[in-house]
């Protein structure tokens, strides 16, 4: 007998046999940087990218880049708490 089961949790098995909801999370994180970490950051941030549970951030400026190293742990809580889940333990900053 067939089970019925909502089409979000369909889409959900799908996306990870296909291994896509890694792609989706980041291309999300992406999309939002600025309303994760506000105008600031945003303005002064070349590449994003997640890798391996790392978050890669190019930043532009000198003492923006200091500053994120010392609240490393405050840009992985506000990403995990936007994705809704952990997906990113650390952060490297170029």
């Amino acid at each position: 007998m067939n089970e019925e089961k909502p089409l979000s949790e369909l889409i959900l098995k799908m996306m990870d046999s296909y291994q896509l909801s890694d792609k989706l999370i980041q291309t999300r994180v992406r999309n939002e940087w600025e309303t994760i970490m506000g105008k600031t950051i945003a303005r002064n941030t070349g590449k994003i990218s997640i890798y391996q549970r790392t978050l890669f951030l190019e930043i532009l400026s000198a003492p923006l880049k200091n500053d994120l190293y010392y609240h490393e742990k405050i840009v992985v809580e506000k990403v995990n708490q936007f994705a809704g889940n952990s997906v990113i333990d650390k952060i490297k900053i170029k």
